[in-house]
């Protein structure tokens, strides 16, 4: 089937431990939660002091924004789902929830999940894991899914990630096979690695500030934001285009009818931001000062006539949250 620019892509019903090849970056290492962690898996983390996380990962090359379809509805790419026949709304802030999608898709369509891992420690770094809260928002999402059709599961090589794709499918009723997928990383949107740019901004307002204004077109005009600036490939939509396409899209051969794919709140701001046109306000730098929730991300859904709809997606009961909000365990 030909699949449009955004989308997951169709294919087979097996999941298995090869990686599956990325016609652009390089083929992603990918090992299963019961096999070696791989030598190129992702190592390190830095979490700022607002909370943000990332993976320092090379970049991969930009794609110009001629060459891809634009959020405005240019192309392939449909945002809204009653175009494709989906029965669904969204919540008073602009979230599909993640359940509802799932319940909505047809057995001839194909989905993916990308989100946000769930509640985890802090200040711990990459061997934070899940806190009690945490494994219960992760469970009950999975109760929530519901289904007996088995799922996919992959994560970045974190324990929070690793251990949220496996509470989401005890709370199914299933034993996960999380696979190791360095395609996830949460330094996507950057040009440099993620400790370069925290280390610029970590007594700064930290990561989430900058990832939240550059993921929102805000203008950076102070003189931290614009030595930030270069870090961010230009054109957000794009680099989103392309992460759905190029990231996603081009490996869904490999996994079963529906994915889940945990990654970091760096990536999955972004995502958001592209997939509801910056409509859902995350903009962490200004009153409300809300940030990208635990378990919310996008969902990429591709019919059987290869249309794409891409949607935000919470799993929690809201799709943001606030850092001065957060409850300590």
């Amino acid at each position: 089937m030909a699949v449009a620019l955004i989308a997951v892509g169709c294919g087979d019903d097996s999941s298995n431990g090869t990686a599956p090849v990325n016609p652009v970056t390089p083929e992603p290492s990918l090992t299963s939660s019961s096999g070696a962690i791989s030598s190129e898996a992702i190592s390190s983390e830095v979490l700022s002091s607002a909370g943000g996380e990332g993976v320092d990962v090379p970049a991969t090359p930009e794609v110009s924004s001629s060459s891809v379809a634009n959020q405005d509805g240019n192309g392939s790419i449909v945002f809204d789902p009653a175009v494709t026949g989906l029965v669904l709304s969204t919540d008073e802030d602009g979230f599909y929830d993640m359940a509802d999608v799932y319940k909505a898709v047809p057995a001839t369509s194909k989905v993916a999940f990308v989100i946000r891992h769930s509640k985890r420690q802090k200040d711990v770094g990459s061997e934070s894991l899940l806190t009690p809260i945490g494994i219960q928002m992760a469970t009950t999402l999975g109760e929530r899914l519901g289904g007996d059709e088995p799922f996919y599961y992959a994560s970045t090589d974190f324990i929070r990630t690793r251990t949220t794709c496996e509470y989401i499918a005890q709370g199914r009723g299933e034993t996960a096979e999380v696979f190791t997928w360095d395609g996830l990383n949460g330094g996507y949107f950057l040009t440099v690695p993620s400790d370069t740019l925290d280390a610029v901004v970590s007594g700064k307002g930290g990561n989430p500030r900058y990832i939240a204004k550059y993921a929102y077109g805000a203008p950076f005009t102070k003189a931290v934001e614009l030595q930030v600036e270069p870090y961010f490939y230009p054109d957000m939509f794009a680099r989103a285009n392309q992460f759905v396409n190029e990231i996603v899209v081009a490996n869904m051969d490999s996994w079963k009818r529906v994915s889940i794919l945990v990654s970091h709140d760096m990536l999955v701001e972004p995502l958001i931001a592209y997939a509801s046109n910056r409509t859902i306000n995350l903009k962490v730098y200004e009153t409300p000062f809300r940030w990208v929730n635990y378990l919310s991300g996008i969902a990429v859904i591709v019919d059987a006539n290869g249309v794409v709809t891409v949607l935000p997606t919470k799993g929690d009961t809201v799709g943001w949250m606030k850092f001065s909000e957060e409850v300590d365990e």
